[in-house]
């Protein structure tokens, strides 16, 4: 069911009926409920309410794309409105905290608080759900919860997240990265332990059409339909990035030569999460469809859009015609591969914004041509690479390539594999290659996340910096020209703590790190 389906379905139960029955509604019932302060103590009301909550964490996501994808150089926006979304987000110029192109903060507390507010309704609603639905409920908003930090802590790394202050009436301290991963994991873990309670139980609540491979009912995670098949998914993903976390802040990160130390225990948990997810079956991975991604796909979570009216459209699709792929993606992938021959389409647009257009390939992301495109959220074949991911960071290197290897051939399409030297160097650039033109322009932000886990921005980011002959240094002479002096590459990939929230505490933007 799509969002305008259970919206319709939300309202069946008119508002008026509802208050006069004393059940503690004080907001107006508007679609979504995406922000109210309290909730109808009805199943009608708490559907509302979780509705809301899976409609307002699509709200940031093209935001997302468009910043992770500039970062890693797959893409950029060249709107000749707004030269900030090349020059900012191609790292031309600092992004500073009172820029808002770019915006993930606010919307991500908003639904995090909104999460808290449906948590703290479940027990209240009448007729009472079950044991087993009050655990499967909470699993599933805790769940969403917590992928409302993993957006927030992805987009801005070491800059820090205050994840309490949506339970605190002060500010509470901006954590460093590693005690921000923390808590996201120990809130997966949480909400995994809900939905094993829940067990088998039918889910309470319709969800949206793109969680439909998890919307079945709670757990076990191994069991195809769980929703905590999703929740081990995630918890996969958040337990690696913890794993570099905790590296890079004791200053034990990889470096372009070097692999680094990252934590062991989180690996190793990271890796059994995955190996528990329904949704991570590498055997299972085939070639990439035809138009768009397959809806249907059973090892897959999306969100999902549409034209209709009280819903939004593919927030990339609105963008498609002035947001090319850079030729850095271009020459980067093998374009005999099948990701590629699906994916990819000529931009039937000219590049706007021609200061900096000579870096920007004729070539878009085709996937998203529609408003009703779906966003991958977890695919397998993304999973896959996490894994792939979390054996490199074990030193586990032909397991590693292995991976890779099955990725590059059932996805790619190649019938024979890549030969892949076992050590880090060789198994991190194969990854990292592969992670690119798989995951490019969704909703993981895979390729970003591991350019900066690897200390290789300044590596694999090189838009500003070729100085050989190609489009790159045309795209270099203009933007010299219209800057007025020599470029520097800033290797940019995280976003700024917001002014408002530096503003709210009164200057004091400072991490910390207990």
């Amino acid at each position: 069911m799509g969002y305008p389906a259970l919206v319709r379905h939300a309202r069946r139960v008119a508002l008026p009926a509802i208050c006069a029955a004393a059940l503690g509604c004080t907001d107006t019932n508007v679609p979504f409920l995406t922000a109210p302060t309290a909730i109808a103590r009805t199943p009608t009301g708490l559907q509302n309410a979780v509705t809301g909550l899976f409609f307002a964490a699509r709200i940031d996501v093209g935001s997302s794309i468009l910043a992770m994808s500039a970062f890693a150089r797959d893409a950029g926006d060249f709107t000749n409105t707004e030269p900030r979304w090349v020059t900012q987000g191609l790292g031309l110029v600092p992004i500073l905290p009172q820029d808002q192109l770019f915006s993930l903060w606010d919307q991500e507390f908003s639904n995090a608080k909104l999460a808290n507010t449906i948590l703290a309704s479940i027990a209240q609603v009448r007729p009472a759900y079950t044991p087993a639905q009050v655990a499967e409920l909470t699993g599933v908003v805790q769940t969403m919860k917590a992928l409302q930090f993993m957006m927030i802590a992805e987009s801005h790394d070491s800059t820090g997240v205050p994840v309490a202050s949506i339970t605190s009436t002060t500010p509470a301290p901006i954590l460093c990265n590693a005690d921000v991963w923390r808590y996201i994991v120990a809130l997966l873990d949480s909400a995994n332990v809900a939905l094993g309670a829940a067990g088998a139980t039918p889910m309470p609540v319709i969800l949206p059409s793109g969680f439909a491979a998890v919307g079945g009912f709670g757990g076990p995670s191994t069991s195809p339909g769980s929703f905590a098949a999703f929740n081990r998914a995630l918890a996969g993903k958040a337990g690696l990035e913890l794993a570099y976390a905790i590296a890079r802040g004791a200053g034990a990160g990889p470096t372009p030569t070097t692999a680094g130390a990252p934590d062991r225990p989180a690996l190793l948990r990271a890796d059994s999460a995955l190996q528990a997810s329904a949704l991570f079956d590498p055997a299972a991975i085939t070639p990439p469809s035809l138009g768009t991604f397959a809806l249907n796909d059973p090892f897959a979570v999306y969100h999902v859009w549409s034209g209709q009216s009280g819903d939004i459209r593919n927030p990339v699709s609105e963008f498609l015609g002035t947001f090319p792929v850079m030729w850095d993606f271009v020459v980067d992938v093998d374009t005999t591969d099948a990701r590629w021959r699906a994916k990819f389409a000529l931009n039937p647009n000219p590049v706007q914004e021609k200061a900096f257009a000579a870096v920007a390939s004729p070539f878009v992301f085709a996937y998203y041509a529609s408003p009703s495109a779906p966003v991958p959220i977890v695919r397998n074949e993304e999973l896959t690479l996490v894994d792939a991911q979390i054996q490199l960071g074990l030193a586990q290197y032909a397991a590693a390539a292995a991976l890779i290897n099955t990725v590059h051939q059932q996805a790619g399409g190649f019938s024979t594999p890549l030969t892949i030297p076992a050590d880090y160097i060789h198994v991190r650039d194969a990854l990292l290659r592969e992670q690119r033109i798989s995951t490019a322009f969704e909703a993981s932000t895979d390729r970003t996340i591991a350019i900066r886990m690897y200390g290789m921005a300044s590596v694999a980011d090189t838009t500003w910096v070729a100085r050989g002959p190609g489009p790159d240094s045309t795209g270099i002479a203009n933007a010299e020209a219209a800057l007025g002096g020599p470029v520097t590459d800033l290797h940019t990939t995280t976003l700024p703590v917001p002014q408002s929230e530096i503003d709210g505490r009164h200057g004091n933007g400072v991490v910390s790190c207990p």
